[in-house]
């Protein structure tokens, strides 16, 4: 009995063997691309490219219907309080017309940008320090430096200046629409072309004193600071959701050390 027990075992070992041999499949995660500028969730993008249909569908969204009929009214109810221009008075016609010129104003601005961004191909969408594909390319070599004992010559850590300046080069700059969303880096034509657009788009409406080229200037200006407070704000937006988060939190405790007695 014992010695058809040993006899046994070579044979189940034999027999396992070309099991024990097959190699293992190995399954790779599918790579999950987020294009830059793009809705942060939106991982199933294959083709980054800011392409005609979503130009036209921020077009139409943010210079034709809500988004341009909201602003219009919020802007129209500030220069409603400071009585701008003073021809209108502080009545339902001055407010009207205000908000009229503004709707018109961002009417005008928005198809100067979406016309000469078709022509370039350009993607104006704001994007943060630490998401920008050139920063990241950057930093990739100066960790490869690191690792092979070369000197980088970027630093591996986000400096509050650099991030400052980003904020600007990303108002007076655009990317060319690529595949992979990392396309070299172009005066912002299209942007100015709709700040301008905008602000003589409002010529039919505004008075004549404010028709002259100082206050075209004036609106286009105004019309460009919109562009950098949403460049702050696409930078700054985890400092200031955090900041505004602890402004109103109501009765929060701080959190007790570890270890200590309630």
């Amino acid at each position: 009995m014992l010695a058809r027990s040993l006899l046994l075992i070579p044979i189940a070992a034999a027999a396992c063997s070309p099991a024990r041999a097959q190699a293992i499949p190995v399954v790779f995660p599918k790579t999950v691309r987020v294009c830059p500028g793009a809705f942060p969730t939106d991982l199933t993008a294959t083709d980054c490219r800011y392409d005609a249909s979503k130009r036209t569908l921020d077009f139409v969204t943010g210079s034709l219907t809500d988004q341009a009929a909201l602003g219009a009214v919020i802007f129209g109810l500030g220069a409603q309080i400071i009585q701008s221009p003073s021809e209108w008075k502080r009545t339902w016609y001055g407010y009207g017309m205000r908000v009229g010129a503004r709707y018109t104003q961002a009417v005008g601005k928005g198809t100067a940008q979406y016309l000469s961004g078709l022509i370039l191909h350009d993607d104006p969408r704001f994007l943060a320090y630490r998401n920008d594909p050139a920063v990241i390319r950057r930093r990739q070599a100066a960790v490869t430096a690191l690792t092979s004992g070369e000197r980088a010559s970027v630093p591996t850590t986000h400096d509050g200046w650099q991030r400052f300046g980003h904020v600007w080069y990303d108002v007076v700059t655009v990317r060319r629409s690529t595949r992979s969303g990392d396309g070299h880096r172009i005066p912002a034509i299209s942007r100015f072309a709709g700040e301008f657009g905008g602000a003589y788009a409002g010529y039919p409406w505004y008075p004549g004193p404010e028709n002259r080229f100082p206050q075209v200037g004036l609106r286009a200006a105004g019309a460009f600071g919109t562009a950098v407070l949403s460049s702050f704000w696409t930078e700054y937006r985890p400092e200031i959701t955090n900041l505004m988060g602890a402004i109103f939190r109501r009765n929060s405790q701080p959190a007790s050390p570890a270890g200590a007695m309630p």
